[in-house]
């Protein structure tokens, strides 16, 4: 138990988090919609793509995607008391 004279508990507040804002769950739900190939008919293989079936392709782009979206949202929508803001508030 922290007596709250040796840690700072300004600094781990949150100011600003993804859950806040609706939209971008949508947009995860839509990409993890996408990742996930249950949407392709039974033994479908389509053109191939850099070796991959169009399926697999698909499912990887989205995946990268996803990361890459998530990367977005914590550095846009993920702050607390103690950080800087150094690319401003838009």
């Amino acid at each position: 138990m922290h007596s709250g004279e040796d840690h700072d508990q300004g600094s781990d507040e949150l100011i600003r988090e993804p859950r806040r804002h609706p939209w971008l769950w949508l947009v995860y739900l839509l990409l993890y919609a996408v990742a996930v190939p249950w949407y392709w008919p039974a033994g479908y293989r389509g053109p191939l793509i850099l070796g991959l079936p169009l399926w697999m392709a698909v499912s990887l782009l989205a995946v990268l995607l996803l990361a890459g979206w998530t990367a977005w949202v914590i550095f846009r929508y993920w702050k607390t008391a103690g950080e800087e803001d150094s690319h401003g508030d838009r």
